[in-house]
């Protein structure tokens, strides 16, 4: 999983190169074609003076004698390196003066300058045509340029990174710095243009680097940051003891730095936090079958899973500053102990990790991520099973089935009153979240909940103002829109659940999907009594089907023109497909209303909450 976090890196390095504003421009070669007739000057001795700024971020308020310094013309085959003597440097360490040999000038009428310095001296990667640019191969350094004039041969140094200092107190050694929307935050190549006139101009970089280590020194760290960087969502400092991460300071607003400045976010100590690392052996992986709206725990301990969009493992979310348990469920109607299914939720590097009680409670719950603004970014459901869930084909759909619906702690039995934990939890056509079952078998009221309530908009069920966007039923996972016959959504679309494929907002686990429509199998027949394996009874609150029999428990729905509380958990079923109508209002499921009355496949009003039964993938 290591690896696959460093790939995360790797990708966000791409995407940052596609969407930068800052051109990748064409090779120094290209951009300045040298004239084929103009030769190299002859070698030139010169006394140069190399001068500090005044103030610095990088805190050098001396020259020290073997301090190495790069000076260049027009040619890196012809740059010499400086090396300072302590005789060389003056009194108050801001200057130093030395004879230099072997210098070829960069002599052009458009040129205003005919020499070029840069420090440190192993920083700098000279193209082969220099002109008036130097490139560094490292921007987490007090990075230093300079030029002549041609009338002078001082070299008055400038900042090119702005600094972030910070103290922290405590046995720790070193730091990892980074912004939180993994913006690229220094270069492998870092070219810039020193004209007297322009001091700075930041022309061309590239191999972003998304973080950056150092040491710390007394309890005192530095981060240099390319000029003009601007971190959105602000940056995350982790204070490591040996190899390991022990503490971590994560600040949401935006940072943003500006050249030859420093940023002083002094004493840090109280704002560290301890830190959960995503990555120890004793945190296991819930997706290494892929990422999914819901995961099943079946044992205590600590879990983890990237904190992506349903399935796709690119769609990284933004801004995320923590995650929470929204609500939990035992699906019953007792009284729920808060954090008795899922003990605690927490973000760490792009993953959620969440940690079970020591004893586990079989109950569902939903984990939430916030962002900044503490507003939900998505959500995932957390499914603890009572007792195993099996997985076979029952002859009535091509792929393999669960043996219970989505949420279900335990499987209904063929011929024994199906327990109300058997009905698993209810989902509108195209959701990803679920909501609570009925408290009990033959109930119009909801499973007890611990946390967020569930709730519906105001009206009348057939007003647009019932409907709420997608936008919203990601922000309000407990919120139900909706409309008579209709859609819970605005605007109206099929792509939420597909047939073809499974989507982001596909609510079963990994390797499982919402089925896609077959009308060729029994399942999906337009008379399920005439299927081998039918029966159904209402005494025990279901219908069977196949050979092997599948149980279905006779779960109720929620209706969609006031979807607040479940109806006829005892004698009716909605089991949803993936596939909609052509207008988007609704979409088909199996309709099973006892005693004989509709057994098919059937429309219902997208906003018609009901039960969903996993297949294989």
């Amino acid at each position: 999983m290591k690896a696959l976090y460093k790939s995360v890196f790797v990708l966000a390095s791409v995407l940052f190169l596609a969407s930068s504003c800052i051109k990748m421009p064409e090779t120094m070669e290209e951009k300045h074609e040298h004239p084929e007739e103009v030769k190299p000057a002859e070698p030139k001795t010169k006394t140069l003076n190399f001068v500090l700024p005044k103030t610095s971020v990088s805190g050098k308020t001396k020259w020290e004698a073997g301090d190495k310094i790069i000076v260049h013309g027009e040619y890196a085959a012809q740059q010499v390196t400086v090396t300072l003597a302590a005789e060389d440097i003056s009194e108050d360490g801001k200057t130093a003066t030395q004879k230099v040999e072997n210098l070829y000038l960069y002599e052009r009428d458009d040129v205003a300058s005919t020499l070029y310095a840069a420090y440190p001296a192993d920083a700098v990667d000279n193209l082969k045509h220099c002109f008036f640019y130097t490139k560094f191969n490292d921007t987490n350094r007090p990075l230093m340029a300079a030029c002549n004039g041609k009338n002078n041969n001082d070299f008055n140094f400038v900042d090119l990174c702005a600094a972030v200092t910070f103290q922290v107190d405590g046995d720790v050694d070193s730091y990892i710095f980074y912004g939180n929307k993994k913006e690229a935050i220094g270069y492998g190549q870092y070219q810039v243009k020193i004209t007297p006139e322009t001091q700075n101009y930041l022309q061309y970089t590239a191999d972003p680097i998304l973080s950056v280590e150092g040491k710390l020194s007394g309890g005192k760290g530095v981060v240099y940051i390319p000029a003009g960087a601007e971190l959105a969502g602000g940056y995350t400092i982790k204070f490591k003891k040996g190899d390991n991460v022990v503490k971590m300071l994560k600040e949401a607003d935006k940072a943003t730095f500006t050249q030859g400045k420093a940023s002083d976010l002094g004493n840090v100590t109280a704002k560290a936090e301890d830190y959960i690392d995503p990555f120890s052996a004793d945190v296991k992986d819930l997706d290494t079958g892929g990422s999914a709206n819901c995961y099943i725990v079946t044992a205590p301990g600590k879990y983890k899973f990237l904190a992506v969009k349903g399935n796709s493992r690119t769609s990284f979310l933004e801004d995320v500053a923590e995650a929470k348990v929204l609500w939990e469920t035992w699906n019953d109607d007792s009284e729920v102990e808060a954090n008795s299914v899922v003990k605690t939720a927490a973000y760490a590097e792009d993953y959620i990790i969440i940690e079970m009680p020591a004893t586990l409670h079989p109950g569902n719950a939903v984990i939430a991520a916030y962002d900044t603004a503490e507003k939900i970014v998505w959500s995932w459901h957390i499914w603890v099973p009572e007792t195993a869930i099996v997985t076979k084909n029952y002859g009535i759909l091509a792929p393999d089935m669960m043996d219970r619906n989505l949420g279900a702690l335990v499987a209904a039995e063929e011929g024994v009153p199906s327990p109300i934990h058997s009905f698993g939890l209810m989902y509108q056509w195209g959701r990803k979240d679920p909501f609570p079952c009925p408290k009990a078998v033959k109930s119009g009221d909801n499973a007890t909940v611990a946390g967020k309530q569930i709730e519906a908009m105001e009206g009348t069920g057939a007003a647009d103002e019932c409907k709420i966007t997608l936008a919203q039923s990601i922000a309000n996972p407990t919120l139900l829109g909706f409309s008579q016959n209709g859609s819970w959504i605005t605007p109206e679309g099929n792509d939420l659940w597909m047939d073809s494929q499974k989507t982001i907002y596909d609510p079963c686990p990994p390797g499982y999907r919402v089925p896609a429509r077959d009308k060729n199998m029994p399942f999906h027949s337009s008379d399920l009594t005439t299927q081998t394996g039918w029966s159904e009874s209402v005494d025990n609150a279901q219908f069977t089907l196949g050979d092997p029999v599948a149980v279905f428990p006779l779960a109720g729905y929620r209706d969609d023109y006031g979807p607040i509380t479940p109806t006829h958990a005892y004698d009716r079923a909605v089991y949803w497909t993936a596939y909609a109508s052509a207008d988007a209002k609704t979409g088909y499921y199996v309709n099973v209303r006892s005693p004989g009355s509709k057994h098919a496949l059937s429309e219902a009003g997208k906003s018609r909450a009901g039960s969903v039964r996993c297949v294989v993938e």
